[in-house]
């Protein structure tokens, strides 16, 4: 695997925030925040599989993703202590990774507490779907 750091001066960006991609291709991953703690494993493993890594589906499965018919935006707000949000992100960078047409952030929302506030999350993991509420699962609290 070759890893290429490139900085990007967006004004309007999240801060701290990172993308992880392909060479010459769009990324379709971003974390925003630091992701440690129960999030240390999805960048592990988005690191790995953006590589060439083998994704553990089955050929149905990716299939499916693949011929998803639309542009699809995720943004998932996380806590670094939550035990569940890791199964939601990674499988939603898995997506991303699979379909070019499917992007990911993944929010820490102890540090992007005013977004946290707008978007009236309550609970994580919290997904919203082009910029609509998608409301996955609501299991754990902020820690």
């Amino acid at each position: 695997m070759h890893i290429n750091v490139v900085e990007k001066d967006d004004a309007g960006a999240r801060r701290p925030a990172f993308t992880i991609g392909e060479k010459d291709k769009d990324a379709g991953i971003q974390f925003a925040g630091i992701p440690m703690g129960h999030e240390f494993t999805s960048l592990v493993l988005a690191l790995l599989q953006t590589g060439g890594h083998p994704i553990k589906l089955d050929d149905a499965t990716i299939e499916q993703i693949k011929n998803l018919d639309g542009n699809f935006h995720f943004e998932t707000y996380f806590s670094l202590s939550c035990q569940n949000c890791p199964e939601v992100v990674q499988a939603l960078n898995v997506m991303a990774i699979i379909n070019p047409r499917i992007r990911h952030v993944a929010i820490d929302g102890a540090l992007f507490q005013a977004e946290v506030e707008e978007r009236q999350v309550m609970a994580v993991p919290m997904m919203f779907l082009n910029a609509s509420t998608a409301k996955a699962t609501a299991r754990a609290a902020w820690a």
